[in-house]
């Protein structure tokens, strides 16, 4: 696998899914980003199996596949990268290394098979709001939300739609 990025989309890609990497788990594939060229678009996906986030990602896909790397380290080293384009480019066992300017940065990949990947979401039902009904439908049920991050499903609203009504709970 062989991409190119920008820093700006790399960093802002680390970041969202980030989110959802633990911290501590006993399954270490989950501390790891799984970063998907499979096909024509990039995906990064965090999943600590309570939540999960997939981002697609702007780059150069010149050679494609699929590696779970580090997320914390992965992240680190995006960070402190000059603002320049970024290329990872992985090998058949799965070493990921990282290019910029004159860094190099080598670090040990996992098999993107490993990774647990998201529930296909079916988007058969949809409804339209104006910005003002949904920010006044989630302030009149934010009251009911976790103020700590315990559980992370209870910090948020559950929302269904039926027979083209929403319920937010």
């Amino acid at each position: 696998m062989k991409l190119v990025f920008t820093k700006s989309n790399l960093n802002k890609a680390v970041g969202i899914v980030m989110k959802a990497v633990p911290t501590r788990t006993t399954m270490n594939i989950l501390e790891c980003i799984l970063i998907d060229a499979t096909t024509n678009e990039i995906k990064f996906t965090g999943n600590d199996m309570e939540l999960g986030i997939e981002t697609i990602v702007e780059g150069e896909i010149i050679e494609k596949g699929k590696v779970a790397i580090d997320a914390k380290l992965f992240s680190e080293i995006v960070r402190k990268l000059p603002d320049n384009d970024i290329t990872l480019s992985t090998d058949s066992n799965n070493n990921a290394l990282i290019t910029c300017e004159k860094s190099k940065f080598n670090i040990a990949g996992k098999s993107g098979e490993d990774f647990s990947y998201l529930p296909a979401i079916i988007k058969d039902k949809m409804i339209t709001l104006s910005q003002f009904q949904l920010r006044e439908v989630i302030n009149q049920t934010i009251f009911s939300i976790a103020m700590n991050d315990n559980n992370k499903m209870m910090t948020g609203e559950l929302f269904e739609i039926s027979e083209g009504n929403l319920k937010v709970k």
